[in-house]
């Protein structure tokens, strides 16, 4: 019986290659009544060969591929109730249509239109023949910025404010240093501000995409032999980079011709209520709140009125990871002017039948199943029930993890001198009082007032000094220790080692991390479930033999 259903396999097989064949586009793969064709199949490998960058190779043929068919078995073969009933995948999958849309038309509008003059290409054909090394400083604030720029200038070291403006551990202990760069590589007006530069040259705050930099070039490096072959032979994917740095500013540019911010009109005290509604139920549940008591005026632009209840309706539309930072009025505001200009790019879409193109249908499609296979890796994820044994195995083997914090309390005192740091040390040797001292001598006035105590606090309160504290024994002075341009003269009074936290305590975190570190294993394992139900059929001969050309993408 078994050979017979394998003969019907392969003559079904046959047979669908031959239907396919005759239309011009093989079926490389089949779920039942679902057919995956080489040129589906083409295109998405494609894609995926140009956001990786490796090699056309058969494992990774056949892994998009078997992709592709756990995408089918989940979408088309199995239990979705779940995911189609909520209302966020709903609401994202409607959001995500929009933005295709908006996409396609800013594609059309502006990135198309966009050129790159001889001048531009060469200058980038130098730039991207340079290697730069820089360092900088990041704030959030041009404020922010202009303090440390000002710092800069009184001779304050690029190592020394590191360590006050970079949480990432790297950037703080290297003074900010980048390392080497090429054009392309970086925020494009940070290499704006940078390839401008001189060696040893340091910028004003040049604002970026994240915040605002303060740049050091450091050193550069030029390729000296550039030939008229490497620059033609390099033309298009310059044009590429100079139109992809140019849509930004260009896009910017296209919004203001089509949305006049200064015609929005807002009612604040209707904005204050839409802030209190968002800080409560009304995020999640909408439908409790009462329509009553709600302004008829919340919004203006141009000729148009928005209520209350309707500006809260659209912005109830909002996926949920947006959603979440409407916490403000500012930030409602923001979201209104977004949701008014998503509004006017829609409708000129509708007006260009963009919303109709074949590209944009594609896209969408393409979108429509990665969101899907987010919310089917969620609810599968959500349904299995981690044994308790399991729990208390990750609890006992990630136990660091599930442990108090190490606790200090320290005797500070702070001084600007080093001469009187000196001095007071030596009175403290001498058994003079700490306390004492430290009332009439440290800067830090709250902690001055107790005597220099601290109090209780977790051990990496005090950063790069942790481990000298800690291994101090207690009683004993230690210092002075340079803080920037302070000295700290300390003693410890007293330690608390870190101790495991009982796992009654804290069940649902280890049981939530547990079943985080598993899902992989447990995704796979519904798929292998669900793929041995249905048979599968793979022409191998078709994915392995056809050929592909990247060179047209």
């Amino acid at each position: 019986m078994r050979q017979i259903l394998l003969f019907l396999i392969v003559c079904y097989a046959c047979f669908v290659n031959l239907s396919a064949q005759d239309i011009g586009d093989p079926i490389v793969a089949s779920v039942k009544s679902q057919f995956i064709s080489l040129s589906d199949f083409e295109k998405r490998y494609t894609n995926y060969l140009i956001a990786t960058g490796i090699k056309d190779n058969y494992p990774a043929r056949k892994s998009v591929l078997n992709n592709m068919i756990n995408e089918i078995l989940l979408y088309n073969y199995d239990d979705n109730k779940s995911v189609f009933e909520d209302d966020e995948y709903m609401k994202e999958l409607e959001w995500t249509n929009k933005q295709v849309k908006i996409s396609f038309l800013k594609d059309q509008e502006v990135y198309a239109k966009l050129t790159a003059s001889e001048e531009e290409l060469r200058d980038a054909f130098i730039k991207s023949n340079e290697e730069i090394a820089a360092r900088h400083l990041y704030a959030s604030t041009y404020d922010e910025a202009q303090n440390l720029y000002q710092l800069l200038q009184i001779g304050i070291s690029f190592d020394s404010l590191a360590k006050q403006t970079f949480t990432d551990s790297t950037l703080r202990n290297n003074g900010g240093y980048l390392g080497f760069f090429k054009w392309g590589d970086m925020d494009a007006a940070f290499e704006e501000a940078v390839f401008s530069m001189k060696v040893g040259e340091i910028s004003e705050p040049v604002k970026t995409a994240y915040g605002y930099s303060i740049i050091k070039l450091e050193e550069r490096f030029t390729n000296p032999l550039l030939t008229e072959y490497e620059f033609q032979n390099q033309k298009s994917s310059l044009e590429r980079g100079i139109k992809i740095r140019k849509k930004i500013p260009a896009e910017r540019e296209y919004l203001n011709s089509i949305f006049e911010k200064d015609k929005i009109v807002f009612n604040e005290k209707a904005l204050n209520n839409i802030v209190n509604d968002f800080s409560g139920k009304f995020i999640n549940n909408p439908e409790n709140i009462s329509p009553q008591g709600k302004s008829d005026f919340c919004v203006k632009y141009e000729n148009r009125i928005y209520s209350q209840q309707e500006i809260e309706e659209r912005l109830n539309g909002i996926p949920v990871y947006h959603r979440k930072k409407l916490t403000d009025v500012d930030r409602i505001k923001e979201a209104i002017e977004g949701l008014l200009i998503q509004q006017e790019l829609l409708a000129l879409a509708k007006t260009k039948g963009y919303d109709k193109s074949p590209i944009v249908a594609d896209a969408f499609k393409q979108l429509r199943t990665n969101l899907f296979m987010n919310y089917k890796r969620k609810d599968v994820l959500n349904k299995w029930e981690i044994p308790d044994s399991l729990v208390t195995e990750y609890y006992k083997n990630n136990i660091n993890q599930f442990t108090t914090s190490q606790e200090i309390n320290v005797q500070e005192i702070i001084v600007d001198d080093k001469k009187l740091a000196d001095s007071l040390f030596t009175l403290l040797q001498n058994g003079e009082s700490f306390q004492e001292l430290a009332i009439k001598y440290s800067l830090r006035e709250w902690s001055a007032k107790n005597g220099g105590i601290l109090g209780l606090a977790p051990l990496s309160k005090f950063g790069i000094f942790k481990h000298v504290l800690w291994n101090t024994s207690s009683n004993q002075i230690v210092g002075p220790l340079q803080i920037e341009n302070l000295y700290g003269i300390f003693r410890v009074l007293e330690k608390k080692e870190s101790v495991p936290i009982d796992i009654s305590l804290i069940k649902d975190e280890v049981k939530s991390m547990a079943k985080k570190e598993r899902q992989n294993s447990v995704f796979i394992e519904y798929l292998d479930t669900l793929r041995d139900k249905f048979e599968i059929f793979i022409d191998e001969q078709i994915l392995s033999n056809f050929k592909i050309n990247l060179d047209s993408n």
